[in-house]
């Protein structure tokens, strides 16, 4: 039986920017509700009523930053960061804070439909100028992960590589700049995605698969 139709939210300040994303994925089977906002306010409010699988988000937007949206978004739903400055430092901040794909917008309007649909079935996407081994630091490429950690977010990956070097919910936040509730939502996640019973099966399991 076929999934129901994604609920997507697109934050822009550039009318024409949403307007043309909203003309793309209008002609998708898979997108369903598109909701469009302006500013990182009204992106919280619309994500807050209408729980979007699936966010794409600018982050010069007039109230703030996009990467604040980034770590302010639900954890069950996936982000797309789509910017005009491709910067490999920025991108890995906004993976750990959440972030699932990073492009630029001068990217092809096929690639981006391509890459929203991407990161909302779980996956990583990064811009052609960006190098997974950079982005992702010591982390291993996204194709090169053995199961079950293939289906966990970057983010969750991060934090399972943490939990098996034996570090408590808080130590997490603290490293990577999170919310402790943040970390508590992905601990919960992440130990579903792996089969895993309690945090402690999860931390043997990342020292039996050499990931801590």
């Amino acid at each position: 039986m076929a999934s129901d139709p994604l609920t997507v939210l697109l934050v822009d300040d550039h009318p024409v920017v949403r307007r043309g994303l909203r003309a793309l994925l209008g002609a998708q089977p898979w997108a369903g509700e598109l909701h469009e906002a302006d500013t990182v306010a009204r992106g919280l409010e619309l994500a807050r009523e209408h729980r979007p699988d699936v966010a794409v988000v600018d982050l010069a937007l007039p109230d703030g930053d996009g990467g604040e949206l980034v770590e302010r978004l639900p954890p069950e739903c996936a982000v797309l960061v789509l910017t005009m400055t491709v910067d490999p430092g920025r991108a890995r901040a906004l993976l750990a804070a959440g972030a699932a794909g990073y492009l630029a917008k001068e990217t092809d309007p096929d690639v981006v439909v391509d890459a929203i649909r991407t990161v909302a079935g779980g996956g990583l996407v990064l811009g052609p100028n960006l190098d997974r081994s950079v982005v992702l630091g010591a982390a291993p490429a996204a194709g090169a992960l053995p199961s079950p950690f293939d289906r966990l977010s970057p983010r969750e990956l991060q934090i399972a590589t943490l939990m098996g070097q034996g570090r408590s919910n808080a130590e997490i936040a603290r490293a990577l700049s999170l919310a402790d509730k943040t970390v508590r939502n992905q601990v919960s996640s992440l130990l579903v995605k792996l089969g895993a019973r309690d945090r402690l099966q999860a931390a043997l399991l990342v020292r039996e698969h050499g990931l801590a």
